[in-house]
């Protein structure tokens, strides 16, 4: 990687609050039965990460206390269970970690990021919750991440619906947001108008495209439950944001 440069960017706001501040807990409502759920009792590779949901929950609720007691420049991570690490062995395998990691190494200034994501979250979560609890902080973040839309893709028909709410968010987000582009998936028509959405809001100049699921192979890459990513699957879309990371002027190594 070569030897610590200086992280180019622009401090756009206050970047710490009292401690008396607290980020709402973020979760979505479960039904009592649901495919996941019923998935659980047919499969153990489902029931094990669907185990490991709420205490990675609980995790980043307590990574989020703590990082709103630090100064530094501040990341927010949208999204789904991908950005809560749902599959990862640990928390620090996650691509949030181990992006953040490399912010503060490659900048040398203490980095910290408020994990907003929740898991089975839709392009509304982001809008009517991740982005409202942004904005009670009164902080302004250094960087936006957001990956999401698996979700609407996977269990919603409404082609309609899922088109505006992806729209939606797109109004709602900040801009200059780093925006992965939605996963790769067989239902083709609905994955090819949340993508045309993106590529809009892209030309407009209010995100940053970018492929989290840009990887030379799928095979040996999906945890227990063969619907989310592994260790080494993480390590790939942490290398594929932090990729589009570098490639942009706002984020340039000088």
């Amino acid at each position: 990687m070569g030897p610590p440069q200086v992280w180019n960017y622009q401090l756009i706001g206050p970047t710490h609050i009292r401690n008396t501040m607290t980020i709402p807990i973020l979760r979505r409502r479960s039904r009592t039965v649901s495919l996941s759920t019923i998935g659980g009792v047919l499969s153990d590779g489902i029931a094990t990460i669907n185990e490991t949901i709420e205490p990675r929950a609980q995790f980043w609720d307590e990574w989020n206390k703590t990082a709103l007691e630090k100064k530094g420049p501040l990341w927010i991570a949208l999204g789904d269970s991908v950005t809560q690490g749902i599959g990862s062995s640990t928390p620090e395998t996650s691509y949030v970690f181990i992006v953040l990691e490399r912010l503060i190494h490659r900048s040398g200034l203490p980095w910290r990021v408020l994990n907003l994501s929740m898991s089975g979250g839709r392009f509304a979560d982001v809008t009517t919750h991740q982005l409202p609890a942004l904005k009670a902080t009164g902080l302004s973040a250094d960087l936006v991440t957001s990956i999401i839309g698996s979700n609407d893709i996977m269990w919603r028909r409404n082609k309609a619906g899922i088109e505006k709410d992806a729209r939606l968010m797109l109004d709602a987000l900040p801009r200059g947001t780093f925006l992965s582009k939605v996963s790769r998936s067989q239902k083709n028509d609905r994955r090819g108008l949340i993508n045309a959405a993106f590529s809009e809001s892209q030309k407009s100049g209010k995100v940053h495209l970018f492929n989290a699921w840009n990887w030379p192979t799928g095979t040996g890459m999906w945890a227990e439950d063969r619907f989310h990513p592994n260790d080494g699957a993480y390590k790939l879309i942490a290398n594929n944001l932090w990729a589009a990371l570098l490639e942009n002027n706002d984020f340039k190594i000088q």
